[in-house]
């Protein structure tokens, strides 16, 4: 018991240093911070004891996020290790004690001993919560391993890893035909397709000296078919990723550091192949089954971000688009007519706070289709006119010879020379693009075509419907320019 009050008295103590109050004779009370027993000859004591019992309050809890960042680290690092089965039963073992004194500092001296402890149990929680549905995988892995031999955790992560290199390779050097020893035929095509769009646009990714810090399983479909069962695997590594222009052979992005995946392995008799890969996002693969549906019935594939490697350079629409800043979301790719076409969301900036608001300033998000035509046209913009809009600097206003079109359309070109030329900008198209049901603008750059409509934001299930009409709108452009 005299220990007890000691480590109290030493609270006490500690209160006071952090600014939570003073002696019972300023006027602070018996345990500052607590209210207690006041001085009544100081007209100023319940003030200062209120005041007092603030400061030491937020003082406790800040000390008390200081274990919790402990905790997390030292969680996080066993998580690492062989002793990951323990993790709940450290973290309880460290927290128990701190929250049974918390508590004590509640009663006696402020709120935040109460606060503190209320911290710790939750985050104790967190943690047990998330150990044991990692735990629970890890069951489930070696149940399945009882009964099949491919289930065997150690071989799955030393192919998972072999992958993981090679893969690196292969992507930074076009290495298509080797890649289609590890990977399921989807995600080939799918990868072949995407090398292609960047030889396309002259680009290479390419990642240097690769390193694997962790290989975690975190999700496992054992099914009773096979050729069903799936496996996830969180990769943490490090590499040195630049995207490079090959012509002329400058650094378009530089990304040195850690990167966190989640690559899906499918099963392919006794072995397992790569099926896709993407960026970790709390550790779960997020995916848009629409999305990939619309994807698949069109023969095409879609990924979450990937189409961040192909971001445009030139044109109006891009004109404040930069690596590393802007995104490229739902990215759908695939062939007609032999021609590459994508869809994807494009946000030129991440969204801000204004600086006497508050308020979050959403960046501007478009739904893109773009394909490739087989003549180039400079520069050429078609966009519905709206009551106040700007010019475009560079280029010149150019009007049509109907009437009906200028109304709802303005053009601006290089020259007028390449508008006349423009096949696509005749009644019959225009109409189609009229004809839909929210704003659809265009720009050509190069032989580039670009179909461009501003949406409020990139989430795909809002956006399906739309990612339909603008493949409608790029098939019919192919039918006008006859290719």
């Amino acid at each position: 018991m005299k220990t007890f009050l000691f480590l109290a008295s030493q609270a006490n103590q500690l209160i006071a240093w952090a600014g939570g109050g003073g002696s019972s004779s300023d006027g602070g009370g018996s345990f500052s911070g607590g209210g207690g027993f006041t001085d009544t000859s100081n007209s100023t004591g319940s003030g200062d004891t209120l005041l007092s019992a603030i400061d030491g309050g937020f003082s406790i809890i800040s000390i008390s996020l200081v274990g919790v960042i402990f905790l997390a680290i030292l969680s996080t690092v066993l998580g690492h290790t062989k002793f990951k089965r323990y993790i709940r039963l450290v973290v309880w073992i460290l927290i128990a004690p701190p929250v049974l004194f918390l508590l004590y500092i509640g009663v006696f001296v402020s709120w935040g001993g109460y606060v503190s402890a209320i911290i710790l149990v939750l985050y104790g929680m967190i943690v047990s919560a998330s150990t044991k549905s990692g735990l629970a995988f890890e069951d489930k892995l070696k149940t399945a391993g009882q009964n099949d031999p491919v289930w065997n955790k150690d071989s799955i992560i030393t192919a998972a890893k072999d992958i993981f290199l090679r893969y690196q390779s292969d992507w930074s050097n076009y290495g298509v035909d080797s890649m289609k020893s590890y990977m399921t035929e989807r995600y080939y095509n799918h990868a072949k397709l995407m090398v292609m769009a960047l030889k396309q646009v002259n680009r290479r990714d390419n990642v240097k000296n690769p390193e694997i810090n962790s290989v975690d399983i975190i999700n496992i479909i054992d099914s009773k078919d096979n050729s069903k069962d799936t496996v996830y695997i969180l990769f943490s590594a490090f590499g040195n990723d630049k995207l490079l222009d090959t012509k002329t052979n400058k650094v378009l992005f530089s990304d040195k550091g850690d990167i966190s995946e989640v690559w899906k392995f499918n099963r392919d008799g006794n072995k397992w192949l790569l099926d896709g890969i993407q960026p970790s996002t709390e550790e779960e693969w997020t995916r848009n089954e629409g999305l990939e549906s619309f994807a698949s019935q069109q023969g095409f594939y879609y990924s979450l971000d990937w189409g961040h490697l192909l971001l445009p350079v030139k044109g109006q629409i891009f004109s404040e688009g930069k690596f590393g800043v802007s995104d490229i979301n739902n990215h759908v790719i695939g062939l007609y007519k032999n021609i590459i076409v994508q869809i994807y969301t494009y946000t030129p900036g991440k969204a801000s706070n204004d600086s006497k608001t508050n308020i979050s300033t959403k960046s501007k998000v478009y739904l893109i289709a773009q394909t490739s035509l087989p003549k180039a046209y400079e520069d050429i913009v078609v966009r519905r006119n709206k009551l106040i809009q700007l010019g475009i600097n560079g280029l010149q206003k150019v009007t049509m010879e109907w009437g009906q079109f200028n109304s709802k359309y303005e053009v601006y070109s290089t020259s007028s020379e390449q508008v006349t030329s423009f096949e696509l900008l005749n009644p019959l198209y225009m109409q189609k693009l009229q004809a839909v049901d929210f704003e659809v603008n265009m720009e050509v750059v190069n032989n580039d075509l670009y179909l461009y409509s501003p949406i409020k934001s990139d989430n795909a299930s809002d956006n399906l419907a739309k990612y339909e009409t603008m493949l409608s709108l790029v098939k019919d452009a192919f039918e006008q320019m006859k290719m």
